[in-house]
């Protein structure tokens, strides 16, 4: 907060260069413009989530979820070097009925380890195909939020990648400026 009071207390002294004033007009500019930029995130985010809201009703209306059978084990388990189990998915093949269709057999993804002849919960797409459940609300509002914030904040990156770069160019102006100086002054009092 000291520097942004500084800043604003720069005209009343005749000490400040006019680099110091531009580096400060700078800063509050990109403070602003960061702070203008938040209601466009959030329609950004809010349109993102929308758009999930729609996708999730969508896929919800035309998937349906059966039972399917493994028709074989699983891969196993697999261990870390630790001797922990991996938590983790794969797949294998199961057999399902379509409702009101056929019998199907495909590949879907389940716990590792899964034995062959186990039930597992699937969902099938309006075709009587394997796909993934339809997404949530909950997956929408991770979407949108995820959108909102991720455009402000590469929004915030490319400012301050400006507001640096001008900084730095600014202060090897300055530099330069004071090596002219510490020249002339050397001259000067080299020949006195």
């Amino acid at each position: 907060m000291t520097v942004l009071t500084r800043s604003l207390r720069l005209k009343r002294n005749p000490l400040i260069r006019r680099s110091d004033r531009l580096e400060a007009g700078l800063l509050i500019g990109a403070v602003l413009l960061a702070l203008v930029a938040i209601p466009f995130a959030a329609a950004a985010g809010s349109e993102a989530y929308a758009g999930k809201v729609r996708r999730a009703t969508e896929e919800t209306a035309t998937r349906q979820e059966v039972t399917a059978v493994l028709v074989a084990d699983a891969p196993p388990v697999r261990v870390r070097l630790d001797g922990v189990p991996l938590a983790e998915k794969v797949e294998a093949v199961a057999r399902w009925t379509v409702p009101g269709g056929p019998v199907r057999e495909g590949v879907v993804t389940v716990e590792a380890g899964s034995p062959g002849g186990g039930e597992v919960r699937i969902w099938l797409d309006a075709k009587g195909h394997a796909v993934e459940a339809p997404a949530t609300v909950d997956d929408a509002k991770t979407f949108g939020v995820g959108v909102g914030t991720g455009l402000w904040l590469g929004w915030i990156a490319l400012l301050a990648t400006v507001f640096l770069v001008c900084r730095s160019a600014l202060g090897r102006a300055r530099a330069a400026a004071w090596e002219r100086e510490w020249r002339r002054v050397s001259q000067d009092w080299t020949v006195a």
